[in-house]
């Protein structure tokens, strides 16, 4: 069973100074003057970005994403945290849209790290010839206050690396290896396992 979601949304859906303002990237930075800031603040985008994809979070709050099934199966949804699902909607045998009654389903508010949901019996049936006739409309995402700071201070060290080294290769250096407490064991506990 595959659950498709819309990666562009995940992607646009969080500014990464919504995450990482620029003044505190600034600051972490040590930079003084105003001239690279736009520059800076391309670099937190694609830091989170990065982050984000790496752990299969989004690290603000996305209300309108949507997730898509091929039936009503129990399944782990690809994308968390997810804190709330504003509806369930279906195509019938009919191929008529129609919203699934809350009383339905319900999901694990409790596991950020492998979000599920859960569908009770009788449900109804679903046009066979729709790739994806189900569509789970949620909010999913960090609110501010509960960001990790081992996500915001991935971020911090990840930008740093792209601030300081602009090339692809660094050319006539020794190769160092990551130290334990890396971008990715700071990730690691935050990682959604489905997205793996």
């Amino acid at each position: 069973m595959r659950v498709t979601f819309n990666r562009v949304k995940l992607v646009s859906g969080v500014t990464g100074t919504s995450v990482l303002p620029l003044a505190d990237a600034k600051t972490w930075l040590r930079v003084d003057s105003d001239d690279e800031d736009a520059l800076i603040t391309a670099l937190i985008d694609v830091s989170v970005g990065a982050v984000q994809s790496y752990i299969g979070k989004a690290m603000a709050q996305i209300t309108d994403f949507e997730f898509y099934l091929p039936d009503f199966i129990n399944t782990n949804l690809p994308v968390g945290p997810l804190t709330a699902i504003s509806s369930i909607k279906y195509h019938d045998q009919g191929n008529v849209e129609k919203t699934l009654d809350a009383s339905l389903y319900w999901f694990e508010a409790g596991n950020p790290t492998q979000p599920k949901i859960f569908f009770k019996q009788p449900l109804p049936d679903v046009y066979d010839y729709r790739a994806q006739p189900v569509t789970i409309e949620c909010t999913v995402g960090y609110k501010a206050s509960s960001l990790p700071h081992a996500i915001k201070h991935a971020v911090r060290l990840l930008l740093s690396q792209y601030y300081d080294q602009r090339e692809n290769f660094i050319v006539g250096t020794i190769v160092s290896k990551e130290l334990p407490n890396g971008i990715k064991a700071l990730l690691s506990p935050y990682r959604n396992v489905y997205f793996v």
